[in-house]
């Protein structure tokens, strides 16, 4: 459903909080050099208040896109299929909740080790589940899902696919993090 006028409004929300999302993810990250080299926050501190974004939209972002005629009640996908991807959702939304607990309730080094696990699990798993859809036959997004993200970058068009954009971007500020963590 790439034509914005199809889609119920609840689906064109979520993809304009998709966007505001990455917004405000990328003012977090100015936020964290700005931190990093001009105030005394603890590098510890400012790596939760990333994992804390990347929880966030995992546990509000993804349902958010998924629960809606492009996935969960999408009529072109079986009900078995609707099935799994809830069961996805609902997987991500309660390890979410449970890495946030862990990363201040709890707070010591094993439980922020645990967050990093828990969030890489979830970006290994993307991975492994993108670089085998040949084995079952697997895409990126059906013709009526998420529109992909069109940008012109010097000069070129790009297409990125929403699902790669937000995982690889997933991947980098967890990666910076953990480095922030352990210097």
């Amino acid at each position: 459903m790439f034509d914005p006028n199809q889609r119920s409004k609840a689906f064109n929300f979520a993809l304009k909080t998709q966007d505001n999302f990455g917004l405000i993810i990328g003012a977090f990250i100015i936020w964290s050099f700005w931190a990093i080299f001009f105030s005394n926050l603890e590098y510890v501190f400012i790596s939760k208040v990333l994992l804390t974004l990347l929880l966030l939209g995992f546990a509000i972002i993804t349902p958010l896109i998924d629960f809606n005629e492009s996935h969960a009640t999408n009529p072109l996908w079986t009900g078995h299929a609707r099935f799994h991807l809830v069961w996805q959702v609902n997987a991500m939304i309660l390890s979410s909740f449970l890495s946030l607990y862990l990363l201040w309730i709890t707070g010591d080094s094993l439980s922020l080790g645990l967050v990093y696990c828990i969030i890489y699990l979830w970006i290994i798993a993307f991975a492994l589940t993108l670089f085998s859809m040949s084995l079952y036959d697997g895409e990126l997004n059906d013709i009526n899902g998420v529109p992909p993200i069109k940008q012109k970058l010097f000069g070129k068009n790009l297409v990125i696919d929403r699902n790669v954009q937000a995982i690889s971007g997933a991947f980098i500020i967890c990666t910076y993090s953990l480095v922030l963590s352990v210097i």
